[in-house]
């Protein structure tokens, strides 16, 4: 397994692979117009961190109800990912619920989309 999610008191989860990932940065920098002026005023500020969403896939009900019982919990989690080392981060779970759901193709499998924001670890 390549994809592990450790939560703040050491436990971790294992999803067969992450489904889905989608992030998105939202700049900060402001852009003023001046009247008079062509060209804008613009105070230059870093991009926020990453917000999104996962789509964590587990082999059954019960290892996709456990994770999203600790995505429940408050607490700080860090994604490693030995293939796709540039969605590893630490997050918090942030905006819209935790979805859990069974795979429409299969039956079998389940999906956890967890919607994140990133933080500084």
């Amino acid at each position: 397994m390549s994809d592990i999610i450790t939560t703040s008191s050491g436990v971790t989860v294992t999803p067969i692979l992450i489904d889905g990932y989608k992030a998105a940065r939202e700049p900060r920098s402001v852009v003023h117009a001046i009247l008079g002026r062509p060209d804008p005023d613009v105070t230059l500020r870093e991009a926020a961190l990453r917000t999104g969403m996962l789509r964590l896939l587990f082999a059954s009900e019960a290892e996709s109800a456990a994770a999203e019982d600790l995505h429940a919990e408050p607490g700080v989690m860090t994604l490693s990912s030995a293939d796709r080392t540039s969605i590893e981060m630490s997050y918090v779970v942030a905006g819209r619920g935790l979805e859990r759901e069974l795979d429409d193709e299969t039956r079998e499998l389940w999906l956890l989309i967890v919607p994140f924001q990133e933080v500084r670890p």
